[in-house]
């Protein structure tokens, strides 16, 4: 018998899965041009070809409205935040998580628990995954077999959950967590 997953937990996989896309993103088509002043140090952007729209729109056609948010963009953390938080509310929200849902979902413990788990395997595979081109296909094939071993999300879980000594459990010396992504960013972008 199949089990279906609880309509709180798809949601919290479809927002993940936009999370990795624009992440995937970067990674591929990333493009360094020069400052716009002789000083300035070089800008970088997003840029995707015509045969990378083409492929996408065959492959990922769900995806492509986050790829045309950042396709031509400057890559920083806030364009990408901005870019996710949009593609949250104009495509998913609504349609595929019920409307009004996403800011519960994005500060829900089950979505902060995932969104921990695919930035530690980014930081963990990033020399990986610049060295050789993938597909984003790969990406999810690749976060799904590593974030399904047990070590993996013991870790995870005792680096997320609240403690008495939270620096030893996270192993990070005491350094602040810095939540990447919440309700905060899709509530602040409803105002815009």
């Amino acid at each position: 018998m199949i089990q279906e997953m609880d309509p709180m937990s798809d949601a919290a996989e479809r927002i993940l899965e936009a999370v990795m896309f624009e992440s995937w993103l970067r990674f591929s088509f990333l493009e360094e041009l020069p400052g716009e002043e002789p000083d300035d140090g070089p800008r970088l952007l997003i840029r995707l070809d015509d045969a990378a729209r083409q492929r996408l729109a065959e492959q990922e056609s769900h995806l492509l409205p986050l790829a045309r948010l950042v396709d031509g963009r400057e890559a920083s953390f806030e364009s990408s935040r901005e870019a996710v938080c949009r593609f949250v509310l104009e495509e998913l929200e609504g349609h595929v998580i019920p409307q009004g849902m996403a800011a519960a979902i994005l500060d829900s413990r089950d979505f902060q628990f995932r969104l921990q788990l695919f930035n530690n395997w980014l930081q963990e595979q990033e020399s990986i995954l610049e060295r050789t081109p993938h597909d984003f296909a790969d990406w999810r094939i690749k976060f799904a077999q590593w974030r399904s071993r047990p070590d993996i999300r013991e870790q995870t879980l005792a680096a997320v959950s609240p403690t008495e000594h939270p620096a030893e459990a996270a192993g990070d010396g005491g350094a602040q967590a810095t939540r990447l992504l919440d309700a905060a960013d899709v509530q602040e972008d409803v105002r815009r």
